[in-house]
């Protein structure tokens, strides 16, 4: 007979024939008899999905039954208890587990409860924490710690006495390739998922990515679309913190999101520490806005219906590059690359049909397109085309049939 407590989950009772089966959470699928004798006397009505306790014992025929079975008490709010964490959703910063005893219903963790923010827990670890009843219905795990796991002590190698140690060989003058050999060690894993810090080391703006400097001397990629913001680029020797991602096999790993330091509460967040819909840069707003709009007066002095087909344009780029930014924050997220984003070969086009000073006021507006060099570079070149072919059509070339035409 097993006197050790079983838990396990009532699958079916017959009330006319008192008796039932378990599932128990410690034989798999195998079912366990419950019969009416079994039952403690508080316990006389079992009914399917009911959490029990028991004992074990074989009958004559060799069959496991179960043996003062009593029902669980049911999760009382207020006490600390312990779960298996289920499943995270690294996006939404929150996930569910499963009590050690009731597993009828899942308990579910915030991110914001967890009390260590450096850490972000994993499937299978084990959370304690308070319990409190949420205003949906659901269990709600507060004032959470993760328990780590104790490493197994090492067995002791008893060292026999009677064995002499061997003699050291003499010295010898080589040439030191153990600590090259050293040296050529690929360095250790950083771990997944948890807050790390560094600095910037390196920075291509160009090709918008770099490489971070760890606090052990390591070198982690991150690419632009990590960097969580959407008003910055990242510069040199700036100090932030990001967390990694699981290696996986002999890829390097990579920073997943990146913070500046002092901005973490962030670094588990949907949205961008600087996120609001208009992301102005005020100084770059007004230089634009101003030298558009003197533009803008200048053709509007020489030719109404040119300086009407700017604002059409202009209107055209305002919308094309505000699409673009609003699809660049969520497809950021989303981890999509450039689906469903406008081409830059199009809004080079549009700029060069004369949209070039919506296109500044955008800029300006929603800080788009403003650290990108290769972009810039070419902007200004369709910009200096543009202000070219207008100038040459209504100065240079004033007599031309088509030039009067858009001067009337």
């Amino acid at each position: 007979m097993d006197k050790q407590i079983h838990y396990g989950t009532v699958t079916h009772w017959f009330t006319d024939l008192q008796r039932g089966s378990v599932l128990s959470d410690d034989h798999g699928t195998q079912r366990i008899l419950l019969e009416a004798y079994s039952l403690t006397p508080n316990y006389r009505c079992p009914q399917s999905g009911d959490r029990i306790s028991f004992s074990l014992h074989e009958d004559g025929r060799n069959r496991l039954c179960a043996e003062n079975a009593t029902l669980l008490p049911p999760l009382a709010e207020n006490e600390r208890i312990e779960i298996t964490l289920s499943d995270w959703n690294y996006q939404q910063n929150g996930g569910y587990g499963i009590h050690h005893v009731q597993r009828n219903s899942p308990i579910f963790v915030l991110g914001q409860f967890l009390n260590d923010q450096t850490r972000i827990p994993e499937n299978g670890e084990t959370l304690e924490g308070r319990l409190v009843k949420h205003s949906n219905g659901q269990w709600l795990l507060v004032e959470v710690d993760i328990i780590e796991k104790m490493p197994a002590p090492l067995p002791d190698i008893p060292i026999p006495e009677d064995i002499p140690a061997p003699p050291l060989p003499p010295p010898r003058w080589v040439k030191n390739t153990t600590l090259e050999a050293q040296n050529t060690e690929l360095p250790a894993a950083l771990p997944a998922n948890r807050v790390l810090g560094g600095t910037i080391a390196r920075w291509n703006d160009e090709k918008g990515y770099g490489f971070i400097a760890t606090e052990n001397r390591q070198n982690v990629f991150f690419h632009i679309s990590a960097f969580h913001y959407m008003s910055q680029r990242p510069r040199t020797d700036q100090k932030v913190s990001f967390y990694c991602n699981r290696p996986v096999g002999s890829e390097p790993q990579r920073a997943m999101r990146v913070v500046l330091s002092g901005h973490e509460a962030s670094l588990f967040s949907e949205r961008p520490y600087d996120y609001h819909e208009f992301n102005l840069n005020m100084r770059k707003l007004l230089c634009y806005g101003l030298f558009g709009s003197l533009y803008l007066f200048g053709v509007a002095y020489f030719s109404p219906i040119v300086a009407a087909f700017y604002c059409l344009t202009s209107a055209a780029a305002f919308w094309l590059y505000r699409s673009d930014k609003q699809t660049a924050v969520t497809q950021s997220h989303k981890k999509q690359g450039y689906l469903g984003r406008v081409p830059e070969k199009k809004l080079h086009q549009i700029g060069l049909l004369g949209g070039w000073p919506g296109a500044l006021f955008a800029r300006g507006a929603y800080n788009h397109k403003t650290g990108k060099a290769s972009f810039i570079r070419i902007f200004w070149i369709t910009v200096a085309i543009n202000i070219a072919i207008t100038y040459g059509l209504l100065i240079h070339y004033c007599d031309n049939p088509v030039a009067l035409f858009l001067k009337s």
